[in-house]
């Protein structure tokens, strides 16, 4: 077993500096430490939560409770989802960030608490699948946004791969449990679901 969570250490930490090192150019340089900031995509977020909830009151009666919840479910769930990584599992798993205790790592932005897990992972992904869910043909361009954010921490030196991983199960997991919630008891405010997903529902 410890020879296993060795070489598992090893690839993370190789798969760190492939990213970190090997990628490294003076475009993304001044790229991504723009997009992995809040300052950057938080934005988007509030924006187009705001945008559910204004059309949303405008066509209630008309469809519109079904972005409304949209919104409230990202919001209710980032809530939690954001809380939990940042006082529960950071805090106790307890995982230094990269760039405490490995050498020559190019941090490009600031940090704050463990390294595991990714609070920007987890919270994108969750927000990719509740999207992905109401606007199914859109889900590229959210997984695509959710995806590029996960790149830019490992780029930017403040997490291990295995931290953008392990935030990204969290968040996807959050978010079907959510939706299969959903399904169960209000089915009705759910919309653009692939067929599959169709069929499941109650």
């Amino acid at each position: 077993m410890d020879s296993i969570l060795t070489l598992l250490e090893s690839l993370d930490t190789w798969a760190l500096y492939a990213i970190n090192h090997g990628l490294s150019n003076a475009v993304f340089d001044a790229i991504m430490p723009r997009i992995t900031t809040t300052s950057f995509w938080m934005p988007i977020y509030v924006i187009g939560i705001t945008g559910l909830l204004v059309q949303g009151a405008r066509t209630w009666q008309h469809g519109g409770r079904r972005l409304v919840v949209c919104a409230a479910v990202m919001l209710l769930g980032i809530l939690v989802l954001d809380q939990a990584g940042h006082r529960l599992l950071k805090e106790m798993i307890g995982r230094p960030r990269p760039y405490e205790v490995l050498p020559d790592i190019h941090k490009l932005v600031g940090s704050g608490g463990g390294s595991f897990p990714s609070n920007h992972a987890m919270n994108n992904a969750f927000i990719a699948v509740i999207l992905s869910a109401w606007f199914w043909r859109l889900r590229y361009l959210w997984w695509g946004l959710a995806l590029l954010i996960m790149f830019t921490r490992p780029y930017c030196g403040v997490h291990y791969p295995s931290d953008i991983l392990g935030g990204a199960a969290i968040g996807t997991t959050a978010g079907f449990l959510t939706l299969r919630l959903l399904r169960a008891r209000w089915p009705q405010y759910l919309s653009g679901q692939p067929p599959q997903s169709s069929q499941e529902a109650p």
